[in-house]
């Protein structure tokens, strides 16, 4: 499996990325199958979000790990902050409140690689990344990025995380 390096994790993420967008606990079984499948190939990484299934995705994941006893083994790429029916979710509350629902559904005390869902390009990216590297140097986030953002506000973004040493934005 061909594998890279992300800035802020230790561990090399395989390129090829399992989805998780129908995982639930009523379909366990399958879950099981399709994810031991993917280790056994060399895969490590789990793409899923605090909003696939209703959140049912993060708890059939972190069940599997648990079970497993390989959260040390698995990079779990989560994301958090999407839009809901009452519109936009990227502020400091919507954030946090996502990211701590995300690790108790996953059984862990830290997100690999946490991602914002989608962007309110009405909210300065400062805002944005420093509530990000809050968690980062909390240890609950290992490495930051974007799902949904265009190409120049992760420039923005990126830019203003320069700007603070030892900042991350991917």
């Amino acid at each position: 499996m061909q594998m890279i390096r992300i800035e802020g994790l230790e561990k090399l993420v395989s390129v090829l990325i399992q989805g998780s967008d129908y995982f639930r606990p009523s379909n366990y079984d399958l879950v099981c199958q399709v994810l031991d499948r993917y280790v056994s190939i060399g895969g490590n990484t789990i793409d899923t979000a605090h909003v696939y299934c209703g959140g049912e995705s993060e708890i059939a994941i972190g069940q599997w790990m648990m079970e497993r006893g390989n959260r040390n083994d698995i990079i779990i790429l989560t994301k958090g902050a999407h839009h809901d029916q009452y519109g936009p979710r990227v502020n400091r509350e919507a954030i946090t409140n996502d990211l701590f629902k995300s690790l108790e559904r996953l059984k862990t005390d830290y997100i690999d690689l946490y991602a914002l869902h989608r962007d309110d390009p009405t909210v300065p990216v400062s805002e944005i990344v420093d509530v990000l590297n809050e968690h980062i140097k909390a240890g609950r986030i290992k490495a930051i990025g974007g799902s949904n953002w265009t190409s120049d506000r992760i420039q923005e973004a990126n830019e203003y995380a320069a700007s603070k040493a030892g900042w991350l934005y991917v």
